[in-house]
């Protein structure tokens, strides 16, 4: 006997299940396809929300960007053109000059005196000599190797003249000098506390370094002091104004015309007084040699002019 019935013979349960599956599978289908649906919809919902982020972030950059940034940004460009321009290369450059002579090139020397001569030292507070106190000028230390390069341009016998610092400060230059061989070194310094200094250090430098022992320092205003008769090397360094100046420059012309002879000035970061010298009718200003001449152009901070007489 058979087992499946004849076609004919299968019941109406069994003939209409395919289409209750076929029912059934759509009904999945369906429910698939709308949760595919609402899965497009939330993704296209969180494109869109991080679509509009991401617009708003870029807006709040941008923001950020021209608050902040762009303003940074144009800050450091000016600096770099403060830093960068001439004038400020040049000004930097010297204050590199400074920290040499004082921290590298002075030391040797500076350890020798009993009183500091480094520092700078401000006329406010110190006692002065005489009535010029407004036309003087703070102390400022002659850096060694530009006093010896400043020397060592006059082509002459030194054992011949006399040296004379016009603004002695604290003897630094008078007992630098003292280490050559001139004939007299002496300093004219008008504040009291300087000149206390000076004269400590004359007495207590050591013997042995000086070639000239004959080195005094007086207490009296500059204007006030005249020439010495014989040959000599005036030195200033910027010691006072151009009206002191010119009574200086006048009283060793004078003293000059009464008895030509060889003297020389030289003049450290030097005023404005060229016209003074000029005018007067008995210096000529001379070129350093190449070798001083390049050595204060490389590293001097100041300016060194050098006049000889013309006799």
């Amino acid at each position: 006997m058979p087992v499946v019935p004849p076609r004919s013979e299968r019941t109406e349960s069994q003939a209409i299940a395919p289409s209750h599956r076929g029912v059934k599978d759509l009904a999945v289908k369906s429910r698939v396809a709308e949760r595919i649906a609402d899965l497009a919809d939330k993704t296209a919902s969180q494109t869109k929300t991080a679509v509009a982020a991401g617009k708003e972030g870029l807006v709040r950059a941008a923001e950020i960007g021209r608050d902040n940034v762009l303003p940074e940004l144009e800050r450091t460009g000016t600096k770099f053109k403060e830093r960068t321009h001439p004038d400020r290369l040049k000004q930097d450059y010297r204050n590199y000059l400074f920290w040499l002579h004082e921290y590298v090139l002075d030391p040797p020397t500076e350890q020798l005196f009993f009183a500091p001569t480094k520092t700078r030292v401000r006329l406010a507070g110190l006692t002065i000599s005489g009535n010029n106190r407004e036309h003087g000028h703070d102390y400022r230390p002659t850096p060694c190797r530009l006093f010896e390069w400043a020397l060592g341009a006059i082509d002459y016998d030194l054992s011949r003249l006399t040296f004379v610092d016009h603004g002695a400060g604290k003897g630094r230059v008078l007992l630098l000098a003292a280490e050559h061989p001139f004939q007299a070194v002496g300093g004219i310094e008008f504040a009291e506390e300087l000149h206390d200094d000076a004269l400590m250090n004359i007495q207590q430098y050591p013997r042995s370094r000086m070639k000239c022992r004959n080195v005094e320092c007086v207490l009296e205003d500059a204007s006030q002091v005249g020439p010495p008769e014989g040959e000599a090397v005036h030195y200033f360094f910027n010691p006072f104004s151009p009206e002191v100046f010119a009574e200086v420059l006048n009283n060793i012309v004078v003293s000059y015309r009464k008895r030509p002879r060889r003297i020389y000035l030289i003049l450290v970061d030097p005023p404005q007084v060229a016209d003074l010298i000029d005018n007067s009718g008995v210096f000529t200003r001379l070129e350093l040699p190449l070798p001083q001449r390049l050595k204060v152009k490389l590293f001097s901070p100041y300016e060194v002019a050098l006049y000889r007489s013309l006799a």
